[in-house]
């Protein structure tokens, strides 16, 4: 156990240094884009802790993450494998219940880009922006932004219009929609930038939770 900490702490400070040391993007290029090319690999983050488990406004459990030594498996309120979360060095390894590959989370901790099975091209980019992050599609039109709103954050789809809340309050984390109903809501520790991304409706369970678990990872990766 002591050799496997070593080994990840090692590969963080390996991952740091790369970071530190990548050149300035040239002042010609879109910044998120330039980012996103120059990006090195992330080092493989730690486990992210207890079982992450989500429940809708009526109080029935609608999916979990549950941490594995080498990821995650996300299964639904029945304990259905919904998909599996494998760690490839720094890469994340999305499949499902049948192991079928659907695709890979690269790069991190300010880019991260959602590739296809074969890796050869982004379907999604992940980006900072400011104290936010933007979505982009392949094409690199917006599909959502999220910005912290005091202790939570919201997530605005295309038009700029707030599609999910993310509100924190005694110790729960709920989504909301704009009406304020509760979509979904947790009492396990998940930073509102994490959870966020289950605001982005437009992609699937597997890639939205992997996201999640991306930035979560992140989050616990940098932490003392």
């Amino acid at each position: 156990m002591k050799l496997h900490v070593l080994f990840l702490v090692g590969l963080g400070v390996l991952g740091g240094s790369g970071c530190s040391q990548g050149g300035a993007p040239s002042s010609g290029a879109p910044p998120t884009q330039a980012r996103a090319a120059t990006a090195a690999p992330a080092a493989e983050p730690r486990e992210a802790g207890a079982k992450l488990k989500f429940k809708d406004g009526d109080d029935r459990e609608r999916f979990s993450l549950k941490p594995k030594d080498d990821g995650a498996k996300l299964v639904d309120g029945d304990d259905k494998e919904v998909a599996r979360y494998k760690w490839k060095g720094g890469e994340l390894k999305v499949s499902g219940p049948d192991d079928a590959v659907l695709a890979y989370v690269t790069g991190g901790p300010d880019v991260f880009q959602v590739k296809d099975a074969a890796k050869s091209a982004a379907r999604y980019t992940l980006a900072r922006e400011g104290a936010g992050w933007r979505l982009t599609d392949a094409q690199g039109a917006v599909l959502y932004t999220v910005t912290h709103d005091g202790g939570g954050a919201s997530v605005k789809g295309a038009s700029g219009a707030e599609e999910v809340h993310v509100k924190v309050r005694e110790g729960k984390l709920s989504l909301r929609d704009p009406s304020g109903k509760t979509l979904l809501a947790t009492k396990q520790p998940v930073s509102p930038e994490a959870a966020a991304c289950l605001g982005f409706g437009s992609l699937d369970l597997p890639l939205r939770a992997a996201l999640l678990f991306r930035l979560q990872s992140s989050a616990g990766a940098a932490a003392p």
